[in-house]
């Protein structure tokens, strides 16, 4: 895989079909039994792809979802946590939140029962769920409108292989109105086919690194993002999505007027910033010395979080926030260390001055208040440099970083107001 990705882009990498295919004749025991094998061999071929490969994927499946679904910025949108190596769609949740969106995470319920929706933002009460997956702690029900469905395999007709609860078939077949469904996935889950059954449903759309795919049962055709939009907004329309949502409804005449128009306004600049164009490339000796201060940067930023979780009965929610945030930052060094190696630098063994002024400040409000302004540092230094990185790896490795960041902020800000309160 490594050798592939030296010589084509890896969004376009190509892999052969796992396992053995299916007769018409079989019966649904053997058609189970031939979903977990093909479930446990599409896991294991997703988590061997390397990590930095999964970040660029990724980003690329945000971009395509923030381009091709901008109505959602208005919507109640169920998601799920990221788990082995699947597809992470906090960065674009983040994106539409940004926008006025509320996100939602499910929760099992019960054996056979559809999923719950409970409200979701960073920062919020959350406790181990299935497979100990993190679900919030009794924040507010809610229905979402859409939803951003991971899936472990997927094939030509847009039918999904998930982890064989049959959880988020349920939810579908239960919601009244059913929410739009947006499959997501990576191009090496792709099946001929999962045998489908009466109780399966097939996602309305399939995203993956390639691009939005139209789906609803039907053959896979690959869409541009203004006609998935406007696809999108009358599948919604059909099912009263808009109405309830305060959206503007779609009409035929809406569609001829904006028929033929170039896709909606786009960001693929922050996650490819040569995306329309070749960017000035970074030398060699400043990207190394870039890469270090961020190194130094994070390694005061753990070193400040180890301190300040003193501040804080060990185990309690506040706690647990922060711990998350420092195992973040320590995970950020190890990646640096890495990078650094790979572009054939010298990793830095300083620690930045950040952790001295840090630990001067007193207050637990006034600490976590400094702390946020290291990290829009971080963010924002990375920001500035992302357009002069060439080298994709460590573009993508920069960007989920930058997200990260980000999304650790609104954490922060979070556990602040709990604690003014």
């Amino acid at each position: 895989l490594a050798q592939i990705t030296k010589t084509r882009p890896a969004r376009f990498i190509r892999y052969s079909r796992p396992g053995a295919q299916l007769t018409p004749d079989q019966t649904w025991p053997q058609i189970k039994d031939w979903r977990k094998q093909q479930r446990a061999a599409l896991i294991a071929r997703r988590t061997a792809v390397p990590q930095d490969v999964l970040r660029q994927w990724s980003a690329t499946i945000s971009e395509h979802i923030a381009c091709g679904f901008p109505m959602l910025a208005g919507m109640t949108i169920g998601f799920c946590w990221p788990f082995k190596s699947e597809f992470d769609a906090r960065f674009v949740i983040r994106r539409f939140r940004e926008r006025g969106a509320t996100a939602a995470l499910p929760a099992v319920v019960a054996t056979a029962q559809p999923l719950q929706f409970r409200k979701w933002w960073p920062g919020a009460p959350m406790t181990p769920g299935v497979y100990d997956i993190p679900i919030p702690d009794g924040t507010e029900l809610v229905i979402p409108a859409a939803a951003i469905v991971p899936m472990n395999g997927f094939d030509e007709q847009g039918y999904r292989l998930g982890y064989g609860g049959g959880y988020f078939d349920r939810t579908l077949a239960a919601a009244a109105p059913r929410p739009l469904a947006i499959g997501t996935s990576f191009e090496l889950a792709r099946l001929p086919t999962i045998q489908p059954q009466p109780h399966d449903i097939a996602m309305d759309f399939i995203v993956t690194e390639a691009g939005i795919y139209r789906a609803g049962g039907e053959k896979l055709t690959l869409l541009d993002a203004a006609t998935c939009t406007h696809e999108a907004k009358l599948l919604l329309e059909s099912r009263g999505l808009l109405r309830q949502h305060g959206l503007p409804s779609v009409t035929a005449a809406t569609l001829r007027e904006t028929a033929g128009y170039s896709s909606p306004a786009c960001y693929a600049h922050e996650i490819a910033p040569d995306y329309f164009g070749k960017s000035l490339a970074m030398p060699a000796e400043e990207l190394t010395g870039l890469l270090n201060v961020l190194l130094e940067a994070e390694r005061a930023g753990a070193k400040v979080l180890a301190a300040f979780l003193n501040d804080y009965p060990r185990d309690t929610r506040a706690w647990k926030q922060l711990a998350a945030v420092q195992r973040d930052e320590a995970k950020n060094c190890v990646i640096l260390i890495d990078l650094i190696q790979r572009v054939n630098g010298t990793a830095s063994t300083a620690t930045g001055d950040f952790l001295g002024r840090a630990l001067a400040v007193e207050g637990k409000i006034a600490r976590l208040q400094f702390l946020n302004l290291g990290q829009q540092w971080v963010a924002r230094k990375i920001s500035e440099a992302l357009p002069n990185v060439e080298q994709d790896f460590v573009r993508s490795a920069l960007f989920a970083m930058q997200e990260s960041h980000l999304l650790n902020i609104e954490a922060c800000d979070a556990l602040v107001e709990t604690l003014e309160a």
